[in-house]
């Protein structure tokens, strides 16, 4: 098993170096480029299964970079997973700090660059109309995860998200799911929405 998943990634790898080299003196197809992503995507999820394997001690860093590369590549869904993976850290080493035996200059130094990686990915992705991207930014606005809270910010965007993805009619499964299921935040999405002119 652990032999075929380490052929597959030497396979995809050879694959997808050919493609970065063709990309330096040829202007790629919209094909070829959603293909090459499409590899970095499969690399990602091999890598991901290997996180704690003796053989693949580096499996979460290659992880990253698989998401890094399609990324670059200007794709939503790797800028969001960038933003997922920094923000949970983020909250980890925020968490370290509120206990007080771990908070040192140099996690509040990494918590902050790892939160402003995690915002800046997740705005390219929103940018690129990714929705979850959208709403997880909001809820990282209303909760001050890496940034000032700011709850009436946060709140638009996860409305707007809501908006784009045209289901209001999931807004307590939507809410339940990020942990807003508070009277408060229904009350107002209804307010919000009926105040809404319909187009």
């Amino acid at each position: 098993m652990l032999n075929f998943t380490g052929w597959k990634i030497k396979r995809i790898t050879k694959k997808i170096k050919a493609m970065q080299a063709n990309r330096v003196s040829n202007q790629p197809t919209d094909e070829v480029l959603k293909k090459e992503i499409a590899y970095y995507f499969e690399l990602a999820a091999l890598f991901n299964k290997l996180k704690g394997h003796k053989k693949y001690p580096y499996a979460a860093v290659m992880e990253e970079e698989c998401y890094l590369a399609a990324a670059s590549l200007e794709n939503a869904e790797a800028h969001y997973q960038l933003g997922k993976m920094y923000l949970e850290e983020g909250r980890f080493r925020q968490e370290l700090e509120a206990q007080g035996i771990y908070n040192s200059e140099n996690n509040t130094k990494q918590r902050n660059a790892i939160y402003e990686a995690a915002h800046l990915h997740l705005l390219a992705a929103d940018k690129l109309q990714h929705i979850q991207a959208k709403r997880l930014r909001g809820l990282s606005i209303i909760n001050g995860w890496g940034t000032e809270s700011d709850k009436d910010r946060g709140f638009e965007l996860v409305v707007a998200s809501i908006d784009q993805e045209e289901s209001w009619d999931k807004v307590p499964q939507i809410f339940a799911a990020i942990g807003l299921n508070k009277p408060e935040f229904f009350a107002a999405i209804m307010k919000r929405r009926k105040d809404t002119p319909s187009v």
